[in-house]
């Protein structure tokens, strides 16, 4: 396929990578949605599935992805892909959600908002001194180990609170959908071939994405850290966009915000922990990196954690959607400026 692909037409690499894409998150919905409808075939709680299928499932297309552009040696394209959907996930996503109806930032919310701060500076703090050091940012393999032992913990933490949001009678923003639970008594085999298929379909339009987006970069004499940081991530992220604007039109957007951030959190943890132990002698950091991806993430993170911490204010009302779409096209205008210089 890779070999067809690098004597096509660059618009022809386009619309693959773009319909890659959506293959990709179609088939990471529909796999997500059978296995949820097995496990409840199976006797397993909401609570569990919801901590777990749901919310792991909301960062399968970015995982796939990645695993595998590091198994083929382009850790650039799992680097980019991970930290570029959580800047585009919550400057772009919620700031354009944001604009169609406020989004509080209660105590639920806040947690979520607290952990993925937290699994930020566990990613970016350890590589300071090899930056310092080497002249370049390093994610060693036993860091990547590091981040995938915190994933149990994390799952623990959000079964914690999913049994007290059910309590307090409050949505979940890892809540099992009930259309799902109708088919619950759908065949258990058709369901674990519906699953496996899935994940065929997901590791092959995975694939694809990787092949297209490193020829597209060949082809604009870029790096592929910046395809997968830029567009690549914009992709991942447009489908929980319709799903963002949705919650907060109907005034649920405490919700969408502790989806987005459960997604990202995981990102860090997932993404970045598997691709990091499966890359030899750790991924290298750009400096570059530093001065954009970084920086565009602590200041969202800045932003954030002014309405987490902060009584006063307990909502992202329409201004605070404009300025964080506004630090979307600082990350997006920098990362052009990079490519083109």
């Amino acid at each position: 396929m890779s070999q067809l692909l690098e004597n096509s037409n660059i618009l022809i690499i386009i619309a693959a990578l773009l319909l890659s894409l959506f293959v990709l998150s179609k088939a990471a919905d529909y796999m997500v949605d059978s296995a949820v409808i097995l496990s409840k075939r199976l006797g397993v709680s909401d609570i569990i599935i919801g901590a777990t299928l749901v919310s792991l499932g909301t960062t399968l297309p970015e995982f796939s992805s990645s695993v595998i552009a590091t198994i083929q040696g382009v850790e650039g394209f799992a680097m980019g892909n991970a930290i570029g959907s959580c800047i585009t996930n919550t400057s772009l996503i919620l700031g354009i959600g944001a604009l169609f109806g406020k989004i509080p930032v209660d105590k639920v919310s806040s947690k979520k908002v607290t952990l993925f701060i937290g699994a930020a500076l566990i990613l970016i703090v350890p590589t300071i001194p090899y930056k310092v050091k080497l002249g370049y940012g390093l994610i060693p393999q036993w860091m990547g180990l590091i981040l995938m032992l915190f994933i149990p913990v994390y799952v623990l933490i959000l079964i914690k609170q999913e049994k007290n949001a059910k309590k307090a009678g409050l949505l979940s923003a890892s809540a099992v959908s009930e259309e799902l639970l109708i088919n619950k008594d759908a065949n258990v085999v058709v369901l674990v071939v519906k699953v496996l298929l899935s994940a065929i379909v997901i590791a092959g339009s995975a694939s694809i994405l990787v092949d297209t987006a490193t020829i597209m970069a060949f082809h604009m004499k870029i790096p592929e850290i910046i395809i997968s940081s830029t567009l690549v991530a914009f992709g991942t992220s447009v489908p929980e966009l319709t799903t963002v604007i949705t919650a907060c039109k109907k005034g649920n957007g405490g919700l969408a915000l502790g989806n987005v951030f459960g997604a990202n959190t995981l990102n860090v943890l997932m993404v970045m922990g598997a691709s990091a132990m499966l890359t030899q002698g750790g991924m290298q950091i750009p400096s570059a990196f530093y001065l954009i991806q970084f920086v565009s993430l602590t200041v969202i993170l800045g932003v954030f954690g002014i309405f987490a911490y902060n009584k006063k204010f307990h909502e992202i009302s329409k201004q605070e959607g404009v300025m964080l779409i506004g630090v979307y096209a600082f990350y997006l205008g920098a990362n052009v400026y990079q490519a083109l210089a």
